[in-house]
């Protein structure tokens, strides 16, 4: 395992910002999480402590008073701010050369937020100030929370003198509560809105019955000598449960905040350590993959009744979206976060639909549905064409990382029941899967904003590839007649992809086949889905990637949603133009697929940058055209979520099975690792890989002098490994020595001016391999 903390921890494992603060910040645990500026202030609707699915707190913001009067909030004197991967760190300049750094973290299986603030006086007078605490709590529903007139805010309130702590409870569900104080007892508890600017001169409480609103201030007289320091810890846990645990939980973070803030840091980072990690030459590759794996962290929830699973994004979708999970999980696997990925199929499963029926929202959902929406107030909503197949889809690809026998055994009849589903799907009889014109839903794929009915093109590529990986898991358990149905529905829908959408005077795939059966020519980024899952040939591919890699689709930050060209075209639309980087990951992972090479690391390298320009997150969406900077500083009308669960698994699975060139066969203990070398890329290496129950550390690079040598230690396990490289030019013979012994390989063009070259290695626990590659 790699040491802890990393070395080159500030480089790769940190965000530094010393101006211009409005980007949004999250952190999270596993139960609860706040959104707030990255300056520390709460703004927005949005913004606030949440645990699910209740709102604990719209705000929690500091200042401080230096005259008993006038206010300074410290979000208004931010000089610096810090995302790490498991905190956030702050440093406010405030007058008479005080300096005050706050340490936020939340400890990940509590359901609470810590602040740690050192208030540093570097003057040369004793400094005598009041430290000014304004918790907003407002414990309520989160579903209404979304329409923002309706407002209820409405709670009782009792001071703790013991703790020197506010106990808020909601006026009409005892359960539901939230605690917040610090390790100093307050002088001054003002438990009420304070109406004006002015600091209060005393304590007021309202009575045990007394409805307040939630907004609180408490101030803290806190003496500060020269040159010297104060520190003030802060808590607040709430949620839906009993007191006892609540006052249990305060006490213990209270009492014991360091303790905890370096538990929950070591605990990110061994997550980061024993989870595989990608390094090369290229240091904004490198960071936006850590950053990828902290955002899946992030995003990883745990919910009581529900199990573990993935919210989608923050701050829109805090949902288990079914759809969302699955395109997560490729890359959720890809890194060996085996049982986090077991633990959402098996949610999905849970919430698999049993009989036809119809959900809240009165929509019509059939027997083996996966659910689009769980959500965590108790509501499950179908109505997605694409996640069921999908299901199937992330089954399989747990099967080829893990080799786990037992639970696809297990799983086995969810994954009947979904195929089952998708064998009806085709409504009319024509071969293709109808979706959208039954007249209860105006579109069901991804594209959700838009009508795409009846028989969008990435949905028949998602259901042939489906169908294949069905046949896969049915052999598994010899369910040959589910396999030999599958195995027809792959073969006529994979032939009907090519002959009903693809346009031979375009050299491109139509968007969907209309209601009317007619092809819709928009120019759209579904058009990569059929390359995505291998089911083109080689000609027919290029001239997609070709038209989508022109400056027609392709933006700085990745590949915009539609074509500049196309009459719908428009930069600022969620799906008619925005650049997704979920969707620039498909293109990625299509160019390394079909020998693009240099292309595919092109497009690596603007999804790096579409991380950058959002400081530490894979955003849902960014605008197809500039000015950037500007639009994503717009907190008004943002382009979707700001850190989104499939932009960050996509981008990993790029730079895994693209990138590197792992392609897992656990089920046979076997791989292939065969990364892209070249000019920009010389040295890759990947650090905890897991295959089934091997584990290996692998580093190739290319030398100076054209030679290319490689070295395999294997930690766990036992695999058939191919190991090799990917390059540009050509090869005719190369000469090949693992451990100094020359060796057999197979050199083969690939692509358009490309060559690979592998070699068979039988490796085992505790084995060293040194293998060196020589052009004659």
């Amino acid at each position: 395992m790699k040491s802890v903390p990393h070395a080159g921890y500030r480089e790769r494992y940190v965000w530094v910002k010393e101006k211009d603060f409005r980007g949004q910040y999250v952190l999270s645990g596993l139960r609860t999480y706040l959104i707030q500026l990255e300056n520390g202030k709460f703004e927005g609707r949005w913004n606030g402590v949440w645990n699910l699915p209740i709102k604990v707190a719209d705000s929690i913001n500091y200042a401080i008073s230096l005259d008993g009067e006038e206010v300074l909030w410290l979000y208004d004197h931010c000089a610096k701010f810090e995302a790490h991967v498991s905190h956030a760190e702050r440093t406010y300049r405030l007058p008479r050369q005080l300096v005050i750094k706050e340490k936020l973290f939340m400890p990940s299986s509590y359901r609470a937020v810590c602040w740690i603030f050192t208030i540093e006086n570097r003057g040369n007078e004793d400094v005598q100030l009041k430290f000014i605490a304004n918790p907003v709590v407002n414990l309520m529903w989160e579903v209404k929370q979304a329409g923002e007139p309706w407002r209820e805010r409405r709670m009782l309130v009792i001071y703790d003198h013991v703790r020197g702590a506010l106990l808020y409870r909601h006026h009409m569900r005892s359960e539901w509560i939230a605690l917040f104080g610090a390790n100093k007892v307050p002088n001054i508890v003002y438990a009420e809105h304070p109406g004006n600017s002015k600091l209060p001169l005393q304590s007021k409480i309202p009575r045990p019955r007394e409805h307040v609103y939630g907004d609180a201030l408490l101030i803290y007289d806190v003496k500060v000598p020269r040159g010297e320091s104060f520190e003030l810890t802060f808590v607040l846990v709430g949620g839906i449960g009993t007191l006892t645990f609540f006052l249990k939980e305060y006490d213990e973070l209270l009492n014991k905040a360091k303790l905890f803030f370096e538990q929950n840091r070591q605990d990110v980072l061994r997550y980061l350590a024993e989870t595989a990690d990608l390094s090369t030459t290229v240091k904004s590759i490198d960071k936006a993959f850590t950053w990828s794996k902290v955002n899946l962290y992030v995003l990883k929830h745990y919910k009581r009744g529900y199990g573990l699973g993935y919210m989608a994004g923050l701050p829109n979708f805090p949902i288990y979206f079914g759809r969302d999970t699955i395109w997560t999980l490729l890359g959720v696997n890809a890194i060996g976060d085996f049982e986090t990925s077991k633990a959402a199929l098996s949610m999905l499963a849970r919430f698999q639909a049993k009989d036809d029926g119809e959900d809240q929202l009165m929509v019509p959902y059939y027997k083996g549905e996966i659910p689009h929406e769980v959500r965590t107030d108790g509501t499950i909503i179908y109505y997605s064409i694409d996640a069921t197949p999908l299901f199937v889809i992330g089954v399989y690809d747990y099967y080829l990382w893990t080799g786990d026998d037992v639970f696809i055994r297990y799983i086995y009849d969810n994954v009947y029941k979904a195929l089952r589903w998708c064998f009806k799907s085709d409504r009319d009889g024509n071969g293709l899967i109808d979706h959208g014109p039954e007249g209860f839903l105006p579109d069901v794929t991804w594209m959700d904003s838009l009508f795409r009915g009846k028989s969008a093109v990435d949905v028949q590529a998602i259901f042939t590839y489906a169908f294949r990986c069905g046949a896969e898991l049915a052999k598994i358990v010899e369910d040959y007649e589910t396999e030999k149905e599958a195995i027809r529905r792959f073969e006529e829908l994979k032939k009907l992809l090519v002959e009903k959408y693809w346009d031979d005077e375009r050299g491109f795939f139509y968007d969907t086949i209309k209601p009317d059966g007619l092809p819709d020519a928009s120019l759209t980024i579904n058009a990569v889905v059929p390359l995505f899952f291998n089911l083109v040939d080689y000609e027919k591919a290029t001239k997609v990637l070709a038209k989508l890699e022109s400056s027609d689709f392709m933006a700085p930050w990745g590949v915009r949603s539609r074509a500049k060209s196309d009459p719908e075209y428009d930069s600022r639309s969620y799906q008619k133009g925005g650049v997704w980087p979920f969707c620039t990951g498909w293109v990625a992972f299509s160019q390394f697929q079909y020998g693009r090479l240099d292309k595919g690391l092109d497009t690596i390298l603007r999804m790096a940058e579409a991380q950058r320009l959002v400081t530490a997150y894979f955003k849902e969406v960014l605008p197809g055209d500039g000015p950037i900077k500007e639009v994503l500083t717009e907190h008004e009308h943002p382009l979707g979520c700001f850190i989104q669960a499939w932009s960050a698994g996509i981008y990993i699975y790029a730079l895994i099975k693209g990138l590197a060139g792992v392609e897992p066969k656990a089920y046979v203990k076997q791989a292939t690792i065969c990364p892209f070398l070249s000019s920009r890329l010389s040295e890759i290496l990947l650090e905890e890989l897991k295959v089934g129950s091997c584990s290996l550390d692998f580093r190739i690079q290319r030398l100076s002098d054209g030679e290319v040598k490689a070295k395999l230690y294997v930690k766990e396990g036992e695999l058939n490994l191919n190991v090799g490289f990917k390059s540009i030019g050509c090869a005719d013979t190369c000469r090949i020595h693992v451990n100094g012994e020359e060796v057999e390989g197979v050199i083969e063009p690939i692509g358009e001016g490309y060559f690979r070259i592998l070699t068979p290695l039988d490796v085992k626990a505790g084995k060293t391999l040194s293998v060196s590659y020589r052009f004659k």
